[in-house]
């Protein structure tokens, strides 16, 4: 290489340089502000495709959606009958890879949960087109043969488990496509596997404690926008001891009501499923607890009843501080936590396990947006900024990391 070509190498590699210094000490001036969306942006949204969807195809990635997410819960069994939750979800913003683990011990009356964040990068982080293989670091959901396995661990615990499917994939609302709004881009696809049954280990302080149980799949994809009214949601998946499970989701106004676009599915213990219209359901929470992290009051228990299938039952969380704050990803803070149902159906006694999600509670969580613009979803907000070409918020250390890791 000739000397002048090495100088203006280095000339340029130091300004590179220069430019990392200034983004990482000042992440919230105006010029790091654009110039990490532009590293960021790819283009503009895209809406889901309304054909047929196709397993196990459509249980991998949509790259041409703007954000998607693979989401499980479950509730698990261990030794001496000790009660445990767990959330374990893998985002992609784009080509950008996020990832919440937590897990709920109910005995211990403990809640621990993690993050992570990455730009899609071979061996780091990334998810397969073909099928369900989405990797972040050393945490993985993978599905062959109809069995899904899933690996995580946090504050040196290690949680493998394999997810056999007990029932078909769900399609919520008209053929998989479910709105959130009247917007073009406030729509999205969403499927679920309601009840898979779970066996594994978790190993922590050098012992493995063998685990059973039943869990639930989500996966969403689409533009990710919300209408201008919605202040955030309230999600819930009941698995009841009749076979049947239920997913309800209140899209959620600033004065509590609920939009025309809330809705649910019906999932029987055999045959077709069935669309719950909000104006079936009646939800009304039957207590509040005040999060010492971050000041918000969340819904702490509910009385829930859907008349079309005859449901009435109390859902009431195991552990009150459920509360995940993810400010290293997301940076949104959200409640999601594992509870117990408890009621009649048909008028008969009926029990189950539940989850419950509660986004837009808290002061630094910013749900969505408006109709028109920068399309997200639910989970990118707090301490970000709007990006160029549409592009979704995310946290400013989180923006921070793309582009260090794009030109290092």
């Amino acid at each position: 290489m000739r000397s002048g070509d090495l100088r203006s190498r280095n000339r340029v590699n130091d300004a590179r340089r220069g430019l990392l210094r200034s983004i990482t000490r000042s992440p919230d001036h105006p010029i790091t502000r654009l110039f990490l969306a532009a590293v960021l942006s790819l283009g503009a949204a895209s809406a889901p495709r309304s054909e047929p969807l196709s397993f196990p195809r459509d249980h991998g990635s949509h790259p041409a959606a703007n954000i998607e997410w693979w989401y499980y819960t479950g509730h698990l069994t261990g030794e001496a009958g000790r009660s445990y939750g767990f959330l374990l979800v893998f985002f992609r913003l784009r080509q950008f890879h996020l990832a919440h683990f937590a897990w709920t011990d109910v005995p211990g009356k403990t809640f621990r949960f993690d993050e992570k964040a990455h730009l899609g990068l071979p061996g780091i982080a990334g998810a397969r087109e073909e099928s369900l293989d989405v990797v972040n670091e050393d945490w993985s959901a993978k599905e062959q043969d109809g069995v899904h396995r899933l690996r995580a661990s946090a504050d040196g615990a290690e949680l493998e488990l394999a997810l056999t499917s007990e029932k078909p994939p769900v399609l919520h609302g008209i053929s998989g496509i479910v709105r959130k709004g009247t917007g073009e881009n406030e729509l999205s696809r969403y499927v679920s596997i309601t009840r898979l049954a779970a066996r594994g280990t978790r190993k922590a302080m050098g012992r493995a404690e063998t685990l059973a149980g039943a869990a639930w799949f989500d996966h969403e994809w689409g533009p990710g926008a919300l209408p201008a009214e919605a202040a955030g949601w309230d999600w819930f998946s009941l698995q009841l001891s009749d076979g049947s499970e239920l997913m309800l989701y209140r899209m959620r106004r600033k004065d509590g009501s609920a939009t025309p676009s809330s809705s649910g599915t019906f999932v029987p213990a055999s045959g077709p499923t069935r669309h719950v219209a909000w104006s079936d359901v009646r939800l009304e929470s039957t207590g509040s607890w005040r999060s010492p992290r971050s000041g918000a009051d969340y819904p702490a228990g509910w009385r829930l009843a859907v008349a079309s299938i005859g449901l009435e039952a109390s859902i009431t969380p195991v552990l009150a501080d459920q509360e995940l704050v993810t400010g290293k990803s997301t940076g949104v803070t959200y409640w999601e936590g594992a509870c117990r149902v408890d009621g009649s159906r048909a008028s008969r006694p009926i029990r189950g396990q539940a989850y419950a999600e509660l986004t837009g509670y808290a002061s630094r969580d910013v749900p969505g947006f408006a109709a028109g613009s920068s399309p997200g979803g639910a989970y990118f907000g707090a301490g970000a900024f709007v990006g160029l070409g549409g592009f979704s918020l995310v946290s400013s250390e989180t923006m921070k990391l793309a582009a260090l890791s794009r030109f290092r």
